[in-house]
């Protein structure tokens, strides 16, 4: 699709055009190079050249962005690591005076198992919504559409990658938390 100049610079950041499109019979590229030759940066492509240049940045640009996506799942995936490590370790006075009281450690790990799950159940539920939201609300405004297209294997690997990073970072330090004995838990200091 091809839509006119003063169109497009109305709903762009940047008006200047990086490339002007010439479609009539007979064009003579020689001399549209001869006529573009006085001006410099410009150069002048057939349509297969520029097909090609083009998907080449588009290429560019994705990797560019697969990378920045990649930094930002990162550094979350780290966060949410370091957050459920620490409150755990922080319960660690708690679990042992439920220790004391008679809780087993048997017990305990599976108290922290289920807390873990909840949150994991949860944090799917609200980000599934809110993510399901803002698509829908795109989509809607873009093709006419409400109904996201969503890839059920790529769910299904999100939702994998959430437990893999929640269960550890809960199940380990309340494994740590809970070694040694009760008494001895019940005085440390924080």
């Amino acid at each position: 699709m091809t839509l006119a100049h003063a169109l497009v610079v109305r709903h762009v950041d940047n008006p200047l055009a990086s490339s002007v499109l010439v479609a009539t019979d007979g064009a003579d590229s020689s001399r549209l190079s001869a006529a573009a030759a006085e001006f410099p940066g410009v150069t002048v492509l057939g349509r297969d050249r520029a097909d090609g240049l083009r998907a080449e940045i588009q290429r560019a640009n994705a990797e560019v962005n697969y990378l920045a996506m990649g930094l930002v799942i990162a550094f979350t995936a780290i966060a949410v690591v370091n957050t459920l490590a620490m409150s755990v370790s922080d319960r660690s006075r708690e679990l042992a005076l439920l220790r004391l009281v008679g809780a087993t450690r048997r017990q305990l790990r599976a108290m922290l198992r289920t807390e873990a799950l909840i949150v994991l159940l949860t944090a799917a539920v609200l980000g599934t919504a809110i993510a399901y939201a803002v698509l829908a609300a795109f989509g809607a405004g873009m093709t006419g559409t409400a109904a996201p297209a969503v890839n059920s294997w790529w769910y299904a690997g999100v939702l994998a990658l959430a437990a893999a990073l929640t269960l550890p970072a809960t199940l380990v330090p309340g494994r740590v938390a809970l070694r040694g004995r009760a008494g001895e838990g019940v005085g440390a200091r924080e």
